[in-house]
């Protein structure tokens, strides 16, 4: 994990205690017998090497303090070397190591560790030799996440080294060293059982600047959500600190975290107070780095009490008088820019700070930690301003970072952003999984804050349980010879004790397989209603592919069906010319009468075919417009019709072809009759289409003219015309009925289907023109 990180979130950072610091240094002249001194003794070489660590631990990197601790060294190596003696050699060797670590010369410092190391352990020194590998794992950064395990194993061994040999403070110090590396993996768990171990060792031997380590487990504790505990270390840290009269660095990082802490907490009032102190001492220390930090807190705590304008006053202030050079810097101010616009809803104001963070994300590797800091304030403007496909990438590329370092709290935050966005954009089956997971990940959360805290306690009560048994072995040893009952006593106490601790270990047990039980159960359901949500989904888009095949079949019959017609009444229309040619080239008045006749039934056929394609209902032909057109074709179609006059009353009926073709011709027939035979002068037709009852349509075709003789009207089944008349309306299964009185009255009765029929909202009325 990028250090940094750890820095932001104001981990305090000690120098880590030398135990030779604590000694005061021997005055000059007595060094100056000792660099010139011919035969060095062990403790002369302690002297020189003290005098070694005082110079290279002083403030600062000053040349002079660099070669004095360089003379110091050469004598230790001279005598070394002399007499022959290879821990004095290792002892110089660590001198100068830390001689060019301190100068930045890496290389040629860990090759003398690692030379310090080699003879430490060949002279079986092995506390000297712990001492070698903590030096060598400080060549390794909190920033190198390649190299941590390394130095993570060398400080292992040092701790190890150091029990070996009963060097209890140094094993303490290099506990609270391993810890602070361990929580750059990042294992805060790991943390803070090393932690309380270095606890522990500084009770047992009275150390009274356990400062360090109480930092340190305030900030593990607030990571693993433990914010109770966090409290009471961060307090303890500062309670040490200021009873040190510290002013340094230390005590405003510590005022900085107490900050972060009350932050985490939601107690923004004291947050925004301890960073206030935090910032005095920095601003009195001239710590740009840390103002600039601390203030991007302080906003952050005022956007959360709904104060973002005096957030932005704050950011805007340490923008002009401290502008930020480094890229975490950048990126802690510019996020804190971000959120303290959009609190207010000023988008328009964040957005210049939203394209520098973007720079910065896209000039950070794709897995660098840092990039999730200026990834989450892009994404929640991205939200914001409703560009949801860009909130979607960054929430993708944020669970990749949050999963690679099992960040769990930040992760479910994550699922939560990601689960709105995909339900504001209609994706419902990715935003139940996305709430799935961050319900997932809120419960891991919960279980393993509850794991650490039972963690916790257990070491707790081994702690106290060790501590009880050295009291009561102390005691036992006085009492041995005095009473024996009591001791008999005692092993019975501690059989019970070691039942009770089996007795809640088993149940502890049983609980935690309970819960394990039902935390498989919940997975299994979840799964399974992930599976039927799949398949409700899957037949949906069947039934939708199967709705749009059906509609595209229609249309495809329906324009078929129009072509059909089309074609058909273009068919017509050109035996209707050919008709119309043929009759140019006739001179027989007869052969001329039987076109023209013959010219007419196609011409009313030809018009319920144009009807039907010019029709968004091509089954049925609606009748009162199908009789007016073809009245009024008949009427152009006759010189003598301009003295006739048309009544035409038909009730809004729609028929099939089946019926609407026979009425058509029927009607041609009749009224042709009427128009060539009927009358003499002036005349009227007259053409309805009535209902009546039992689902029957009644057709009359009626003139005022001259009517039938007799002998006509007995032999007027064998024209051509009375015969398709009869045989038209047999076609209907209808009958018909001729009426010669007062003219000639053509009735035609004929069932049809009623249920088909499209009508009008309320009574049906009959259509009546006049021509």
């Amino acid at each position: 994990m990028n250090r940094l990180l750890l820095l932001i979130c104001c981990v305090i950072f000690y120098v880590l205690p030398c135990p030779a610091q604590e000694m005061p240094p021997t005055e000059h002249a007595a060094l100056n017998v000792l660099l010139v001194k011919d035969k060095l003794n062990e403790e002369d070489i302690k002297i020189l090497s003290d005098w070694g660590q005082h110079y290279i631990n002083r403030p600062g990197i000053q040349q002079q303090d660099i070669d004095s601790a360089r003379l110091c060294a050469n004598r230790i190596l001279k005598s070394g070397i002399t007499q022959r003696i290879e821990k004095w050699q290792g002892a110089a060797c660590m001198i100068y190591s830390q001689i060019y670590r301190e100068t930045d010369e890496k290389t040629r410092g860990r090759d003398y560790a690692e030379k310090a190391r080699k003879m430490f352990e060949h002279a079986g020194q092995d506390e000297q030799l712990g001492d070698a590998y903590v030096e060598l794992s400080r060549y390794i950064s909190y920033e190198d996440e390649e190299y941590l395990p390394e130095a993570i194993s060398y400080q292992e061994k040092a701790v190890a080294l150091y029990g070996k040999a009963g060097s209890d403070l140094k094993q303490a110090e290099t506990l609270v060293l391993l810890a602070d590396y361990v929580i750059g993996v990042p294992d805060m768990y790991k943390a803070i059982r090393l932690l309380h171990q270095a606890e522990a060792i500084y009770k047992r031997i009275g150390y009274k600047k356990p400062g360090r380590a109480y930092d340190l487990l305030g900030f593990a504790y607030k990571v693993t959500g433990e914010h109770n505990k966090a409290l009471e270390y961060n307090l303890l840290a500062l309670k040490e600190i200021e009873a040190l009269r510290d002013t340094t660095q230390a005590l405003s990082t510590c005022y900085n975290g107490l900050g972060m802490l009350y932050y985490e907490m939601e107690e923004f009032t004291k947050s925004v107070d301890a960073f206030n102190k935090a910032f005095f001492i920095a601003s009195r220390l001239k710590d740009t780095v840390s103002m600039q930090y601390i203030a991007a807190n302080t906003a952050n705590s005022n956007i959360r009490m709904k104060n973002g304008r005096e957030a932005l006053r704050i950011l805007k202030g340490m923008e002009a008088d401290f502008p930020p050079a480094k890229g975490s810097t950048l990126r802690t101010m510019y996020a804190a820019m971000v959120h303290a616009y959009l609190s207010f809803n000023n988008t328009t104001g964040a957005i210049p700070y939203v394209r520098k963070l973007e720079e910065l994300i896209r000039n950070t590797g794709y897995e660098d930690i840092s990039r999730f800091y200026a990834l989450t304030p892009v994404a929640t403007f991205y939200f914001d301003t409703r560009q949801y496909e860009k909130a979607l990438k960054a929430c993708e590329n944020i669970e990749h970072i949050t999963r690679k370092y099992s960040m769990l709290a930040e992760m479910s935050r994550n699922y939560k952003m990601w689960y709105k966005v995909d339900s504001v954009m209609g994706n419902y089956p990715a935003a139940i999984k996305h709430f799935q997971d961050y319900k997932l990940y809120s419960d891991s959360l919960f279980s393993q804050r509850k794991s650490n805290q039972i963690n916790q306690l257990q070491v707790k009560f081994d702690t106290e349980q060790k501590d009880n048994a050295l009291k009561m072995k102390q005691q036992s040893i006085e009492l041995l010879t005095r009473d024996g009952q009591l001791q008999k006593a005692e092993l019975k106490r501690t059989r019970l004790t070691r039942n009770v601790i089996i007795a809640g270990a088993v149940m502890l047990i049983l609980l935690l397989l309970l819960g394990y039980n039902r935390y498989q159960l919940r997975l299994r359901n979840n799964r399974q209603l992930k599976q039927q949500q799949d398949e409700i989904n899957q037949q949906n888009h069947s039934l939708q592919a199967l709705i749009s095949s059906q509609h595209k079949l229609l249309e495809e019959k329906e324009w078929l069906m129009k072509e059909i017609h089309h074609r058909v009444k273009n068919n017509l229309q050109i035996v209707m010319s050919l008709l119309n040619t043929q009759a140019a080239f006739l001179n027989d008045a007869d052969a001329l009468t039987a076109i023209r006749e013959s010219r007419f039934r196609m011409q009313a056929i030809s018009l319920i075919h144009q009807k039907l394609y010019q029709s968004e209902n091509m089954e049925l032909i609606d009748m009162p417009v199908y009789i007016h057109d073809l009245v009024s074709n008949l009427r152009d179609g006759f010189s003598v019709s301009s003295k006739i006059r048309f009544d035409v009353q038909v009730a809004p009926v729609h028929l099939d072809v089946s019926q609407a073709v026979p009425i058509g011709l029927i009607l041609n027939e009749a009224i042709t009759n009427a128009i060539k035979y009927a009358f003499t002068g002036h005349g009227t037709i007259t053409i309805a289409l009535q209902r009546c009852d039992n689902n029957q349509l009644m057709l009359i075709i009626a003139d005022n003219g001259q009517g039938f003789t007799i002998n006509e009207s007995r032999g007027n089944r064998k024209s051509m015309g009375m015969t398709l008349m009869h045989t038209l309306s047999e076609q209907l299964d209808g009958k018909i009925d001729i009426q010669h009185k007062d003219g000639v009255q053509v009735t035609i009765t004929f069932n049809y289907d009623e249920a088909g029929q499209p009508h009008a909202a309320g009574t049906v009325k009959t259509a009546d023109s006049y021509y």
